[in-house]
């Protein structure tokens, strides 16, 4: 007689959670419930507050990608300026994906780059041209032009050249040259544009 296959139990229906019930879960214990309750909310906008406040206690990369990516999504100035205050955290895990998130947000981030670009905080400022590397605008390139010619500080200036050279030409060429002349005794921004200048002279 041959042996009978054992019929697996049916699974049973996975119940939809409500958005009260997902706002609740950013806060539940297991990350990956986190993860999933953010993703969930994708399309909610009475969770942006939530989401919001979610970015900046979220401290498990993917559950706080999720949180990150959902607003995002939403594209608004209300929320890239309620991201963007994540720029000046001491957590630099934080910063650096609150900069990737910003950078996928073309339609609300171009209104906040005056102030982010005078941000008193240099590091602010650095973060910005992280920013600036990524975000599918054309006026990122001009921001960055503005931030290498005007920034008073080396670190600044060397952000901005790094996010500015996939898109240079030989007629940039000056820019770089007026930046390294400014700040003669920066060695890591004197390096950045000495290795740069062969590169767009096409003698590299």
């Amino acid at each position: 007689m041959g042996l009978v296959r054992k019929q697996a139990p049916e699974p049973e229906a996975t119940r939809t959670l409500g958005p009260d019930e997902l706002v609740r879960q950013l806060d539940d214990p297991d990350p990956e419930r986190r993860r999933e309750a953010a993703l969930d909310l994708t399309g909610v906008p009475d969770a942006i507050p939530e989401l919001l406040a979610r970015a900046g206690l979220e401290t498990e990369p993917r559950a706080r990608d999720a949180v990150l990516t959902t607003l995002a999504g939403h594209d608004t100035e209300a929320v890239a300026a309620g991201l963007a205050v994540h720029l000046a955290s001491d957590d630099a895990g934080l910063r650096t994906a609150v900069a990737e998130a910003l950078a996928t947000m073309p339609r609300s981030v171009p209104a906040l780059l005056p102030s982010l670009t005078s941000a008193p905080d240099h590091d602010v400022r650095v973060m910005t041209a992280m920013v600036l590397a990524d975000l599918p605008d054309p006026a990122a390139r001009d921001w960055l032009i503005r931030m290498i010619s005007e920034d008073d500080h080396p670190n600044v200036v060397t952000a901005a050249i790094d996010a500015f050279l996939p898109a240079a030409t030989p007629e940039h060429a000056p820019v770089l040259e007026a930046a390294a002349r400014r700040f003669p005794d920066d060695p890591f921004l004197q390096f950045t544009v000495r290795a740069a200048l062969p590169r767009l002279a096409g003698t590299a």
